[in-house]
């Protein structure tokens, strides 16, 4: 009987709960749009800086680590390739040199880094192809190479100029080479994008004096947490001069920049709880005040506080339940919007972005919790709310109640 009396309270006067519905309604859906849009750069970053050049692992010789030169490589061999491949959670391992050099052109000079791959088995991870816009991918066997935009401006090359290429190769040998320009990519990270130059793999061994080594493999698979939860199984299958490392270690500045601005984020997060749960406060506040009368009434003639607490606590729980839900159902259409066109920053903020490396584009994410953690918050604050008539009819005078 309390849960009908309940919804017939909430259905008497529409007006009241529509109201009291729509402040739960946008707290919720302002917490996910706004969580999404951070999850979302966070994703952004790591796919950008990890997921397009790093790979999410790299098996490497033991000194490579320490220091990153050509004498610190190892042999490529297709024993080890197929050993790694025997992991459920690897879907290809990807051989790769990376390398530093002296890059010229007419007068222009830049220190560049030249990686050497595997043109047809770099398609989940660079994707040179489709990032072309200028001339055309190169094949293994090809003395070529493709540059990011940015280079390539500052060098102010185009399709078919040369390339010269200065360096130290393997073991203190000299390298040079002279290379035509196949292509120009674009690149979303603003850093690859001034500082790549990829070249295939057999050539820059070539170059380097390094024939048959690669500075690591790159271990790619359906999912980044995957090859991360699969680490120590890797490292007991490789031989005891080799050793595997996670993108997390590979690029502890990366995490470290997304925690602190993810608690940046939780204190944004957190002052936008606080102005939403005053405002539910204050039409709950609104809402209470104007049916002190009515409760006085009720218990004038006989009902039960308890019965007439529980009957508010139906009602602001069903009503929660209500803006919860919608404004979680509403947001997702709003949120596959914006996955699907993020939003382009402007000439000044694009600007801003490319000179701390972050691509000047806001995307957002479309992860399961980003739905349902920010719909129990504010659920949780709701409820909290929603105690205060609770408190006012216990401490209700009945004669004042009447009266006003």
């Amino acid at each position: 009987m309390l849960v009908k009396l309940a919804i017939r309270n909430l259905f008497r006067n529409k007006r009241r709960t529509l109201i009291t519905a729509a402040s739960v309604f946008f707290a919720v859906f302002f917490a996910i749009l706004m969580r999404s849009l951070q999850l979302g750069v966070y994703d952004n970053m790591i796919n950008n800086i990890v997921g397009y050049y790093h790979g999410y692992a790299q098996v490497m010789h033991n000194d490579y680590w320490e220091e990153s030169s050509l004498d610190n490589t190892l042999l490529y061999t297709d024993s080890l390739t197929d050993k790694l491949m025997q992991n459920p959670a690897v879907i290809e391992v990807l051989p790769r040199i990376q390398t530093y050099a002296l890059a010229s052109a007419q007068q222009a000079t830049k220190g560049v880094l030249v990686t050497g791959i595997q043109p047809e088995k770099e398609h989940h991870i660079l994707n040179i192809q489709s990032k072309l816009i200028k001339g055309n991918y190169f094949a293994a066997n090809d003395q070529s190479v493709i540059l990011g935009e940015k280079l390539a401006e500052f060098l102010n090359l185009n399709i078919n100029d040369t390339l010269i290429l200065l360096g130290q190769g393997y073991q203190g040998a000299g390298a040079a080479g002279k290379f035509n320009v196949a292509g120009i990519a674009r690149f979303s990270s603003p850093d690859l994008s001034n500082t790549l130059v990829c070249l295939p793999l057999k050539a820059t061994q070539q170059m380097y004096a390094a024939e048959g080594r690669i500075s690591y493999y790159i271990l790619h698979g359906h999912r980044p947490n995957n090859i991360e939860s699969n680490l120590s199984s890797i490292n007991s299958s490789l031989p005891k001069n080799l050793t595997v490392k996670g993108w997390k270690e590979i690029l502890p500045e990366l995490i470290q920049l997304i925690q602190a601005d993810n608690a940046a984020g939780k204190v944004a997060l957190g002052i936008l709880y606080i102005i939403i749960g005053f405002g539910m406060f204050g039409t709950v506040l609104m809402m209470t005040t104007e049916r002190l009368y009515e409760f006085g009434v009720l218990i004038s003639i006989g009902m039960k506080r308890w019965k007439l607490i529980c009957i508010q606590v139906v009602e602001g729980i069903f009503v929660s339940f209500i803006g919860v839900i919608t404004g979680a159902i509403f947001s997702i259409p709003v949120l596959l919007w914006f996955y699907n066109n993020p939003i382009h920053l402007g000439a000044d903020l694009a600007d801003f972005g490319e000179k701390y490396n972050i691509e000047p584009v806001l995307h957002f994410s479309l992860a399961p919790e980003i739905f349902y953690m920010q719909a129990l918050w504010v659920l949780a604050m709701a409820i909290v709310v929603n105690w205060y008539p609770v408190w006012k009819i216990t401490t209700l005078k009945v004669v004042q109640a009447l009266r006003a």
